[in-house]
């Protein structure tokens, strides 16, 4: 079946024809097309999921047990981010669980479905670049109140010999070299994880709604 075939059974996707053989085909064949860049976002969040998993059950047991106990607001800190990312993991999950069932009025709702994906890792990139300062903040914050002999000697946090206005822009230069690498960094990342399987999606919605 070539594109131009392919089109004219589309259009007659909602008329109410008895017995046309065209929905189905053009169904089946749409089903076929989507499950790659589908099947493949949902194994690179399982993939994001177990490493998620695995580092931060490291990282909370190592602060909840080590530093003689004194660190473990680190661990409560790292809890409550795993939790979001879990919440994360569960919306999107169902959504591309959602995309693998191909019925009905197909192009209207796998176009609402890839918006809905496309707000879903948008908001993930900027969940991850707003927690460079948040982290910066909490740990400026263990460090000014546990660790005593950094918070006074270094640039970070104010003193006799260092003056306010030194402080906020040692914090303000420190934020912007961590923000912007993280910012590319989550660009190319997500764009490999998902943003090209979300342009693929795009193209086979386009390629059914040409005339």
């Amino acid at each position: 079946m070539d594109l131009d075939q392919l089109k004219d059974i589309w259009k007659g996707l909602d008329e109410p024809v008895a017995g046309r053989q065209g929905k189905q085909e053009i169904l089946n064949m749409l089903k076929k097309r989507s499950q790659g860049p589908i099947a493949k976002m949902k194994r690179n969040l399982l993939f994001e999921l177990i490493s998620v998993i695995i580092l931060y059950s490291a990282l909370i047991t190592h602060y909840l047990t080590a530093f003689d106990h004194e660190l473990q607001s680190v661990a409560w800190f790292l809890l409550v981010i795993g939790v979001l990312f879990l919440v994360y993991y569960f919306l999107k999950n169902k959504l591309l669980n959602e995309m693998q069932q191909v019925s009905g009025k197909v192009r209207f709702h796998l176009e609402r479905q890839v918006i809905t994906l496309e707000k879903y890792v948008r908001i993930y990139m900027i969940a991850g670049v707003i927690m460079v300062p948040v982290c910066l903040a909490f740990f400026g914050w263990i460090f000014y109140n546990q660790v005593e002999d950094f918070s006074k000697s270094s640039i970070l946090f104010p003193s006799d010999t260092n003056s306010l206005w030194k402080v906020i822009l040692a914090w303000l230069i420190l934020t912007l070299a961590l923000i912007i690498p993280v910012y590319f960094a989550y660009v190319w990342i997500l764009n490999k994880m998902y943003g090209k399987h979300i342009d693929k999606l795009k193209q086979i919605i386009k390629e059914m709604s040409e005339e």
